[in-house]
């Protein structure tokens, strides 16, 4: 194990803090969150599942948990890595739970879907679509500790989200 994981005697230490990892940082992270989370208001009282909304409110935990966990390090300089690794479980599971409201209220859904998908919404789906691939191909290639890396992905993740608010207020 590397050296910066041991303490004198031997025992593992906390993980270390990344560098750049600051408030700024964690501050941004948190505008997608909230764009998501005013998404989900507004497109929850169009698809009107019970089933839906549970799942938007346990992406939207997963998505609060990786900020708490980039506030925790730019406030107390401690990595808590629980914060951030949830989100890989606790998101898709939220994300499954949207799709399965979704078919669920198909009526709504489908009303919904509709209107997005023309003008003036239809441009800004495109954009929130295209936002969320380049998201995709983030996590996959990028390296999640590189604070550089963090700010191109929540410039991107809050770009796409306030086109889908858009997008939703529009509809």
């Amino acid at each position: 194990m590397a050296e910066s994981q041991h303490n004198a005697g031997g025992a593992s230490a906390a993980p270390e803090v990344p560098e750049g990892f600051n408030l700024a940082l964690a501050l941004v992270d948190a505008v997608p969150v909230a764009l998501f989370g005013a998404s989900c208001l507004v497109a929850g009282a169009r698809i009107g599942s019970p089933v839906w909304v549970i799942g938007a409110s346990l992406a939207l935990a997963g998505g609060t948990g990786k900020v708490a966990w980039k506030l925790v390090m730019a406030l107390a300089h401690r990595n808590v890595p629980i914060l951030s690794r949830q989100m890989r479980y606790v998101m898709p599971a939220g994300f499954a739970l949207m799709v399965a409201g979704a078919v669920l209220d198909a009526a709504g859904t489908l009303g919904l879907l509709r209107v997005l998908v023309r003008m003036p919404s239809l441009p800004l789906v495109l954009a929130w679509l295209a936002c969320m691939l380049l998201m995709g191909r983030f996590a996959r290639s990028r390296d999640q500790l590189d604070a550089r890396s963090n700010w191109i992905e929540q410039g991107t993740n809050a770009l796409g989200q306030l086109a889908l608010l858009c997008a939703l207020l529009l509809a």
